[in-house]
Parts: structure tokens; sequence; C-alpha cells
């Protein structure tokens, strides 16, 4: 079995702007530890219940991990409601720095669309505007509906198009070569017709 530290360092724990990173951190360690399960699903399956058997102190260990890795004023906050439960606080956290409402959607939204890429602040611009629109995928994305291809193609262009002077011919060609590879590329519909021959 891999071992692996179950603590993250002070910079790199849930301080309430950084669930997204963290989120990912957490799989990571829950999932080396064999208690991912404890956290994503509310039923546990068959092989997660004989597991629970075996160590009666598997959802202790995945609370333990997760509080570990929260600032303090995060876990006092939200502990005692999950009463132990790691889903249940997986959910509280979730729930509470990244809630799934249109007017978060539309926030994140109108941060991608009102982000100014300047010539001297390109880096950092663009580095917010990806920034931006993981979260708002994350806010899109559930377990039914994936966010799709077509929200990424238009904040792509998008940047493109707001792209400083210096860049604008970089972007034209760029948009340019897409727009070739999408016309020599089959649509969907052109290869069920033709399957369908």
């Amino acid at each position: 079995m891999v071992e692996l530290t179950v603590k993250l360092p002070a910079k790199e724990k849930l301080n309430g702007t950084n669930l997204l990173d963290w989120k990912v951190q957490m799989k990571s360690i829950l999932q080396l530890k064999r208690l991912h399960l404890l956290v994503t699903q509310d039923k546990q399956d068959a092989a997660s219940l004989e597991l629970d058997k075996k160590d009666p102190y598997r959802r202790s260990d995945a609370m333990a991990i997760l509080t570990l890795n929260c600032n303090v004023k995060i876990v006092s906050q939200f502990s005692d409601e999950a009463d132990d439960d790691p889903c249940k606080f997986w959910e509280l956290l979730e729930g509470f720095y990244q809630p799934k409402t249109i007017q978060n959607q539309s926030t994140y939204l109108n941060r991608i669309f009102t982000t100014l890429l300047s010539l001297e602040k390109l880096k950092a611009n663009l580095t917010t505007l990806y920034e931006n629109s993981r979260v708002l995928c994350s806010l899109i994305d559930d377990k039914k509906i994936k966010p799709s291809s077509l929200l990424d193609s238009v904040i792509a262009t998008w940047a493109i198009i707001n792209l400083p002077d210096d860049y604008k011919l970089a972007g034209e060609f760029i948009i340019k070569k897409c727009d070739q590879i999408e016309k020599s590329t089959p649509s969907l519909k052109q290869t069920i017709e033709e399957l369908r021959l």
C-alpha cells in the first residue's frame, strides 16, 4: 500500500478561496488511503461496507484527513453540523464555498467576459481567465451534465478576439486555423448520414 502524508502544508489547506485545488489534493490522498468513497457517495457499495467491518475507524480517518487539511475557522464552522460524517462535511464545504446557483454561474460568466486583456499584465489576465473558467465549469458540472465544449470554445474565442493589439494577428491566425480544421472534420450529422447509406 502506498504511504503518503495526510496533512498538506499550511498554505495549501482549505482557506475558502482554493476549494477546487484542495478537492483535487484531498481526493488523491483519500484515494490512496482507500477512503475516497466515504466522501463521494451517500450510499456505500458492498465492498466499502465490507471494508468498514474490517476497519470501523475508516469514517473517522476520512473525517480526520479532511479536517486536518482545513483552516481552523472552517473546521469549527462545519464539523459539528457534519456530525463526524465525511460525506456530509464535503457537501457542506461545496455548498458553502461553491454553490451551484444561477447567480454564482452568472457571476463567473461576468468575471470572464469583463476581464481586460492588457499587454502589461497578459499572463496574469489569462491566468485569471483560466481560473474563472475552471470555477464556472465546476459550477455547471454535476453528475448528470458536463460543461459543453461550446462553452470552452466561446471563452477561448472571446479571449483570442480580445487579445492586445500586439497579438491580434496571432489570434486571427488561430481562429482561421480552427475554422479550417472544423471544416475538414466531418460533423456528427454527416457521419450519421454516411453510416445510414
